[in-house]
């Protein structure tokens, strides 16, 4: 039997915690949700550095050297099915380094969404795009020269714009990287939705799609995870969201489609930002 791997191309807030557990219960296998703590970041977990170079220079090998020391470590512990359900690997070059897996194994990427301005709200309550710090080394900085969607139309709108422009860039990068490996016969795309899963029958459809063969009847389904319970604001501030998301749809698999066939690539950006980046 080929080896297993299952990894996310995702935002945060979009449900990683809720799959993780879905996982936990009823996918044999060793199964990480984001792997954090003092000795992981740079070992297992990308740090600042690994972000800022993909982001702003491409796969640079300073990157490349954090990817291969990972998956080294990994191919050799014997885990046949391994799960790494964390939404910061695929933002610091992990497609791009996916190799030495496929020629262990298959590679399984689930492309979760969730509604955008579930969240961009999520975020704003957070405030963690009021701090470009968390976004070094969590999510991605609308500053960075590599992107797919412009920033500049988002910004206007504050920190509420900037968190609505990541979940576009987000998920403009999940379709660009199933484009980028659609002839890799290795690596297998999921694509799901958070209210899909967190019901049996989706979740079921889910599992047997990773190879575990599951029904509505047999799945064991974990509670809801990591809701968002505290908000710090007001109505007017949420009807404002949600008017923002409202009113920039995404179009996620056109935009990575244009940006694909001008040739870019996020492994090789262009010297300096330019006016090629798609405002979305």
């Amino acid at each position: 039997m080929p080896r297993t791997f299952v990894f996310p191309l995702t935002t945060g807030r979009s449900g990683t915690v809720f799959l993780t557990e879905l996982l936990r219960r009823n996918w044999p296998g060793l199964v990480h949700h984001e792997r954090l703590g003092y000795t992981s970041l740079g070992i297992e977990t990308p740090d600042a550095s690994h972000f800022t170079f993909f982001n702003s220079v491409g796969n640079h090998p300073h990157v490349q050297a954090f990817w291969r020391q990972k998956w080294d470590r990994l191919l050799a512990s014997g885990t046949d099915r391994y799960a790494e359900i964390s939404h910061f690997l695929f933002k610091a070059g992990l497609v791009e380094n996916i190799a030495p897996l496929t020629e262990a194994g298959d590679v399984h990427l689930i492309i979760l969404t969730r509604d955008a301005f579930k969240i961009q709200w999520s975020y704003v309550n957070r405030f963690e795009f009021a701090n470009f710090g968390y976004t070094w080394l969590f999510a991605l900085d609308p500053r960075y020269p590599n992107t797919i969607i412009r920033n500049a139309p988002f910004a206007e709108h504050g920190v509420a714009g900037n968190a609505l422009w990541y979940v576009h860039e987000v998920f403009a990068r999940a379709e660009y990287y199933a484009l980028l490996t659609a002839d890799m016969p290795r690596v297998h795309i999921h694509r799901v939705d958070l209210s899909e899963i967190t019901i049996p029958e989706g979740a079921a459809r889910l599992l047997s799609a990773l190879g575990t063969p599951a029904t509505a009847e047999t799945v064991q389904m974990p509670p809801r995870q990591n809701e968002t319970r505290q908000t710090f604001f007001d109505d007017r501030m949420r009807s404002f969201c949600q008017r923002l998301a409202a009113g920039t749809p995404l179009q996620s698999e056109a935009i990575a489609r244009r940006f694909f066939d001008a040739g870019r690539r996020l492994a090789r950006p262009p010297l300096a930002k330019t006016k090629q980046s798609d405002p979305g």
